[in-house]
């Protein structure tokens, strides 16, 4: 009986260290492994503006693969730590208010709104266990021209409304004078959709082996077959895949201060039988889920649809039709938009993609678009399922960031916020910031988005 306990208790003993050591090592391995970064930020504006007694500073940290948006505060010129970060794609934006009062007394110039500055960085890749460190200078803008006002590229509901028919630009005279519209130019540009990583790496669907890129994931248009200015190639221009120009001689189509007007590629009643580009009528199932874009002031026929032309709207000039049948817009969310002024926007040069071995190419030509004669510029980037996003094609003086609706049939658009209302003209606000400056809304030609 002795025996027996004495081998029964060893057994027992043995067996629970086992269990003991088994759990333990599965406790260990299960555990996962948790990855953190930090982001250290310096927040500068202008030497005139240091003097100013207000000194904060609202940061905005947004990842791009959840969508979550957390705020801080720092103070001008001061280092700020964010830790514990998740490991991820982020962007990052700072605004900065000045009162109107004190704006005054520090430039002499009168305004009756405070002045907000903003600045920001986009697409910040953060690696595991490293500080990222971020330096970002705080701009204002003002405007005295034609500013974008609403793009609506997404469309809506391609079986029950118009799908990509309704598609439309508004531009707005932000002034406080009357300006003209002649000569005015529009571009849709273009941008390479997946570059690097942020730490070095190339994205999957980058087409590294078809195009020369650039080290930030852009197109290296130094690299493109005959360019003439290769060593301005990437930073002093924008590439156009259509230009169009409003029609007139100088004085035709004037625009009041405060007012609009609508580029669409096809000027129809959508909230009625319309015609599509294949000639067939179609009545929209959802006829208030789409558009009536038979009173736009322009349209814009390529040959071939002619049929398609409302003989009420002015036709745009084409100058440089694209890679598609009709003035397609990007729904799903990637290409650039300018309007811009040249004095003779139809000789300027026109490039193919840098292509490595032209055997790739499609014979698309891209316009030239010297950013000195650019007016505005709104570059929209709908971050991928997965958070990536896009490298911009633009420079930080054009936007310094990127806007987005939700794309692909969602009859949503992107609307230029209201920044005050002076004398009874409404200005929208412009501060060169596509991420502050417009928010999504239910498309509505020539309403205003929604106050906060």
């Amino acid at each position: 009986m002795k025996t027996t306990k004495h081998w029964g208790s060893n057994i027992a003993l043995f067996m629970a260290l086992i269990m003991t050591v088994f759990f333990t090592a599965c406790g260990e391995n299960d555990t996962p492994e948790v990855s953190s970064a930090s982001v250290k930020l310096n927040v500068k504006i202008n030497k005139t503006f240091e003097k100013a007694k207000t000194k904060k500073v609202v940061i905005t940290l947004k990842n791009t693969s959840t969508g979550k948006e957390t705020t801080y505060e720092t103070t001008l010129n001061t280092d700020m730590v964010l830790p514990n970060l998740p490991v991820d794609m982020y962007d990052i934006t700072a605004t900065y208010t000045i009162p109107a009062k004190e704006y005054t007394e520090i430039t002499g110039e009168k305004t009756p709104e405070d002045v907000l500055f903003s600045a920001a960085a986009t697409g910040i890749q953060l690696q595991p266990n490293k500080e990222k460190e971020i330096n970002l200078e705080l701009t204002t803008s003002t405007t005295n021209d034609f500013v974008i006002k609403t793009i609506y590229y997404a469309g809506s509901d391609n079986k029950k409304a118009a799908g990509e028919n309704d598609c439309f630009v508004e531009i707005y005279n932000n002034s406080a004078k009357t300006l003209y519209a002649d000569g005015l130019c529009f571009a849709l540009t273009t941008m390479n959709r997946y570059g690097y990583m942020a730490d070095g790496t190339i994205h999957k669907w980058a087409p590294i082996k078809k195009f020369y890129l650039t080290s930030k994931g852009t197109y290296d248009w130094s690299k493109s077959e005959g360019m003439a200015d290769p060593a301005g190639a990437n930073d002093k221009y924008v590439y156009g895949n259509v230009v169009i120009m409003v029609p007139g001689s100088g004085k035709e189509h004037p625009i009041k201060a405060g007012e609009s007007f609508i580029i669409a590629p096809f000027a129809q009643n959508y909230k009625q039988t319309f015609t599509t580009q294949k000639g067939d009528k179609v009545t929209p199932e959802w006829p208030d889920s789409t558009l009536d874009l038979s009173k736009a002031e322009f349209d814009v026929v390529y040959p071939g649809y002619e049929q398609l032309d409302n003989k009420n709207a002015a036709n745009m000039v084409l100058i440089q039709k694209g890679n598609n049948r009709y003035m397609r817009m990007s729904r799903n969310g990637k290409e650039g938009y300018v309007i811009f002024r040249h004095s003779s926007p139809a000789t300027l040069p026109a490039y193919q993609y840098p292509y490595k071995d032209l055997k790739y190419s499609d014979k698309t030509v891209y316009t030239q678009i010297p950013i000195a004669s650019v007016i505005d510029a709104v570059e929209v980037i709908n971050p991928n399922a997965d958070g990536y996003v896009s490298p911009k094609a633009f420079p930080k003086s054009l936007d310094a960031s990127y806007t987005f609706s939700k794309p692909d049939y969602s009859f949503r658009c992107v609307s230029r916020k209201v920044s005050r209302t002076e004398n009874g003209r409404i200005i929208l606000q412009d501060l060169n910031n596509s991420a502050i400056d417009f928010v999504e809304m239910i498309p509505n030609p020539k309403a205003f988005a929604p106050s906060k």
